[in-house]
């Protein structure tokens, strides 16, 4: 059995983080998109979501400096590279491999989310925040049925914002629009405060947890880091017995 046309554009995504800065990504796009990413499911159809279309400069230069200052402290202090060359080790060129480790501690990995043309930056960046309050409880903000009384689920709300990005990745491809997913710049407290300043976020009632920038790629990314089977991933009713695929017929 072949793969259907949803299957190809899911295995077809890639990362892109080289954007042709000639070519704006229209609203009527956008709107497609974050309409896509709404069809995510979420408990009790609570819709725990919230969308910040950031198109202004000195926003997405704000985000992607937090971001870039963040990976350097990551990468480019409080992890030994050994460890970056073990995660990096599916790469199988030496030199590719020592240089995207280089973009990494130096930070410039994130550039491209400051939007800016001599970096080949993103025309959009999408912030994702999500409410973590009240799940369950259904509030005026919020639709859904209810649920039990004084339960409250952040969890829900974070599974349900996570979805809803995959959503929007996947419409984006379909569409022709490179995205890239990001969480850097909002893994760290006072990152989260400092953005949801600048995007007028109510935080900590709504917490902003996710990005995906928008715009057409620069070069066509056929190629992927390898992706473990089903066979290595998949176990039949127990840990460690393996799944394997079995004609039924």
């Amino acid at each position: 059995m072949g793969d259907s046309e949803t299957i190809k554009v899911i295995k077809g995504r890639r990362a892109i983080r080289d954007y042709d800065t000639s070519k704006d990504v229209p609203d009527e796009l956008i709107y497609k998109i974050i309409e896509a990413g709404g069809y995510a499911p979420s408990a009790e159809n609570q819709q725990p979501w919230r969308v910040i279309v950031v198109r202004d400069k000195k926003l997405r230069e704000f985000i992607g400096q937090t971001a870039v200052d963040r990976t350097i402290l990551l990468f480019g202090r409080a992890t030994p590279r050994q460890e970056l060359e073990r995660r990096l080790s599916y790469i199988e060129s030496k030199a590719s491999r020592e240089r995207t480790i280089d973009i990494l501690i130096s930070g410039q990995r994130f550039e491209y989310i400051k939007g800016n043309p001599e970096t080949d930056g993103a025309p959009v960046l999408l912030v994702l925040a999500v409410d973590q309050t009240h799940v369950g409880n259904s509030q005026a903000t919020l639709r859904g049925t209810g649920g039990v009384y004084g339960w409250s689920g952040p969890r829900h709300a974070v599974i349900a914002g996570a979805m809803m990005v995959q959503n929007m990745a996947l419409a984006a491809a379909a569409l022709g629009i490179g995205s890239c997913v990001s969480s850097v710049q909002l893994d760290h407290f006072d990152d989260v405060g400092a953005i949801s300043k600048k995007l007028g976020i109510p935080f900590p009632h709504w917490v902003p947890i996710l990005c995906l920038t928008l715009g057409y790629a620069k070069y066509d990314r056929t190629l992927g880091p390898p992706r473990q089977g089903p066979e290595e991933i998949a176990f039949l009713n127990k840990w460690g017995q393996h799944f394997v695929k079995e004609d039924r017929k």
